[in-house]
């Protein structure tokens, strides 16, 4: 058992890969068993060993560094083998298909409804939730145990046994999301009763050694799952701890060894804020002792006088020193006197460079507001006369962004120059976009309803927004892309703060998506860049921090999901505008709250439109809209870590975003060819100062490559491909694509 401290340092990595080559070379080991799902590991091995599909099923703090890939490549090279022990899974959407088809294939039928037994288990695995909407978790967790008991009884070959610890793992992950609600980082949270983790991560290696009893394992983990004893420890909770590594322990004896790293930094970085925390040594520790040595490396072995006797060690928690006794914790240890964190080929800062309306009411108040005015109103609907909350106001050649309240009641500040020339668009979902002057506003402000709603059962053809939509659901393997394929893209980012913009850039990127049922983001490489506005240069260096989100609706919407869509509001509705006529367009919003129907972590109003091809239930466009207010308690809630909101009494938070698929190349699955995100928060702090950020990306795709599909590495962290400053402007390359740009939209 080969342990390490954090998962964060490279040349920790490295040292564990290169003892791996020590046991599989001088003492025949041939198995690493990775702290990695068990299921995907065992999905990859299907096929055989890929260094790609492997690095895709572990987990991305080992995948994304270049030390690790030394094992990755010596595995390979040497044609070791490779198991996983987590219960946690990776690819979650096609564990569960895998898991309903093999049920269905050993005759178990199900006593709970499918679809919704599915929703609770993709809460489990992907955001560590329990979803009881539907089925409550005791009736759920008794189905599990009777599969489970089913699948006792069946022949233990080697699918139906890993077929029993796969189920076993959901069982474990669905306990571990229903007991405990902090997550387990380290040993002082769980205790006895909740560190069901590790008993099942114990029970799967135990279970794997018992059919292959002749196979000798590398197990590469944390450094708190392989602890063989921790009944010196005096901590309360600490001491209830139950690692893997003291079931194996117990199991084994002396066929196991216990291995940890420890080493002697002063100070942690979290890789979320990219902050340093001060993490001082403890006078006399066991760290203090080894850095006092002034040696680079050191192997420490627990058989030997000294290790005997309790000392101060942060091995059970990576900030706080605990007592224990080292010779019963672990069999040897692995000091490094600086722990580095991996390489990623950071490169240098990016290079800043140059910078008709109805007149029913009175006209809008202005007042004044020092060297400025502030227009005051209130968006309606045209048809209802009803408020249309959260619409947007954007005066972008002026930088100014805004978004009405839940009331539709907006503030605009405006110099008083330009209420004669300046336009102010004005728009919502499932409104007609409104293009006026300033000096043609008033005091309320009328948008077109853009959709007719129709009845909500039946359309033409007895089709209800139920079926349609689940015809599209189930024809996106038919209708939309699941094999490989290239595309360029052009983006445009835009970045404002307090109605400045901090960031205008355009850039063209060579991309590579697997597939739109591959859970994998798309990866990409920068072509070509051009900067009209950088104010912060530190901060924007990467294509990654703006095109690495979940764009495309197919692959992540909930509306589009085989199982959640039947949980939404369905209407039918009809647009104004006849290029429509050939798609059916269904009005979608739900009242779940949860991130498994909005993918928001924070309660919002989910809404939007799916646009669907009459002819072949191709899908050909997706709105998603999120629109919320948080005040300071749910604002403590959601938000608890963000630097940024710890003073934040109030919040308003308004999304968009829309996917546009078509037909390219003359082939018949519809491809995303464009991609549009917009995000406008609005906080007030304790100070009553209000702080105001919008982000609009961009992203048309182009020049599809469908063959000879070409590998672009994905980059978890930042690395060589996606830095923006890899490529300077190019003033030839812009000009000619601006006019291929203009000759597009011409046509």
């Amino acid at each position: 058992m080969l342990g390490e401290q954090t998962h964060m340092y490279g040349n920790i990595f490295e040292m564990k890969a290169r003892i791996v080559e020590y046991l599989h070379q001088e003492l025949g080991f041939t198995t690493i068993a990775m702290e990695s799902s068990m299921y995907d590991i065992w999905k990859m091995n299907k096929n055989g060993f890929d260094p790609k599909v492997f690095n895709n099923a572990i987990w991305g703090v080992w995948s994304s560094s270049l030390e690790f890939q030394r094992l990755v490549n010596y595995i390979d090279d040497n044609n070791l083998k490779v198991i996983g022990f987590d219960s946690q899974i990776n690819n979650v959407a096609q564990f569960i298909e895998d898991f309903f088809d093999y049920l269905e294939t050993t005759k178990i039928a199900l006593k709970l409804d499918e679809d919704d037994f599915g929703i609770i288990i993709e809460g489990v695995l992907d955001n560590v939730t329990i979803e009881e909407e539907d089925i409550k978790y005791k009736n759920y967790e008794k189905e599990l145990k009777r599969i489970i008991e089913q699948l006792n009884k069946l022949e233990q070959n080697d699918i139906n046994y890993h077929w029993k610890q796969f189920t076993k793992s959901l069982l474990a992950c669905s306990q571990d999301a229903h007991n405990n609600t902090e997550e387990i980082l380290t040993n002082d949270f769980g205790n006895k009763n909740n560190n069901i983790r590790d008993k099942q991560m114990a029970d799967n290696l135990l279970s794997y050694i018992k059919r292959n009893p002749n196979e000798k394992i590398i197990c590469w983990a944390d450094n708190i799952h392989i602890i063989n004893d921790n009944s010196s420890i005096k901590k309360p909770i600490a001491n209830e701890f139950v690692s893997m590594g003291s079931y194996i322990h117990k199991e084994l004896k002396d066929k196991s060894y216990s291995l940890a790293t420890i080493h002697a930094n002063d100070s942690l970085i979290d890789l979320g804020t990219k902050k340093w925390h001060k993490t001082p040594i403890k006078k006399n520790s066991f760290e203090y002792e080894l850095s006092n040595l002034k040696l680079p490396y050191l192997f420490v072995s627990s058989d030997q006088d000294g290790m005997g006797f309790t000392k101060a060690t942060r091995l059970l928690n990576f900030i706080d020193f605990t007592e224990a006794r080292l010779d019963q914790l672990h069999d040897g240890y692995l000091f490094i006197q600086k722990a580095t964190l991996p390489k990623l080929e950071t490169k240098t800062d990016s290079i800043e460079t140059s910078a008709k309306q109805l007149t029913l009411t009175k006209k809008i108040e202005q007042i004044q507001e020092g060297q400025s005015i502030v227009l005051k109103g209130q968006i309606l609907n045209k048809k209802t006369n009803q408020p249309v909350p959260f619409a947007n106001l954007i005066l972008k050649k002026e930088e100014i962004f805004r978004v009405a309240d839940e009331n539709g009641n907006f503030e605009l500040p405006v110099r008083k120059q330009m209420m004669q020339t300046t336009l102010v668009t004005i728009s919502s979902l499932g409104f007609e976009t409104l293009e006026i002057l300033l000096d043609g506003l008033n005091e309320k402000v009328y948008l077109k309803p853009k959709f007719v709603e129709l009845d909500e059962v039946v359309i033409t053809g007895y089709l209800s927004p139920l079926s349609v939509l689940k015809n599209a659901i189930t024809k996106k393997e038919e209708n939309h892309p699941v094999e490989p394929f290239n595309f360029f893209r052009y983006g445009k980012v835009l970045i404002n703060s307090n109605d400045k913009n901090q960031l205008d850039l355009e850039l063209i990127t060579k991309d590579e998506d697997e597939g739109y049922q591959s859970p994998y983001i798309i990866t990409q490489r920068v072509e070509q860049i051009k900067w009209n506005v950088n104010k912060n240069p530190k901060k924007y260096k990467y294509s990654s921090q703006f095109f690495a989100y979940r764009q495309n609706a197919i692959r992540y919407a909930n509306i589009l999901h085989k199982r959640k869509y039947k949980k939404f509001k369905l209407n039918f509705v009809k647009s104004n505008n006849k290029n429509n006529d050939e798609t059916y367009i269904i009005a979608f919003e739900t009242e779940r709250n949860k991130w498994n129907y909005t993918n928001r972590s924070y309660p919002t109003k989910y809404s939007g439109k799916v646009y669907i091809n009459k002819d072949n239930f191709a899908i050909v466009k997706v709105i998603e809209n999120w629109e919320t207010t948080l005040k300071k308690q749910e604002i403590k809630k959601h938000f608890k870590g963000y630097e940024n909101y710890t003073d934040i009494v109030e919040t308003t938070i308004k999304e968009e975003n829309i996917c546009v698929y078509s037909q390219i190349n003359n082939n018949d699955k519809y491809y995303a060819t464009q991609y549009f995100r917009r995000r406008y928060s609005e906080s007030i702090n304790n100070e009553n100062i209000r702080n105001r950020r919008i982000i609009e990306l961009d992203s048309h795709l182009y020049d599809f490559e469908l063959k000879d599909v070409e590998d672009i590495e994905y980059e978890w962290r930042e690395k060589d491909q996606t830095v923006l400053n890899r490529v300077k402007y190019d003033e030839t390359f812009w000009s000619s694509f601006y006019e291929r740009e203009i000759d597009k939209e011409s046509e």
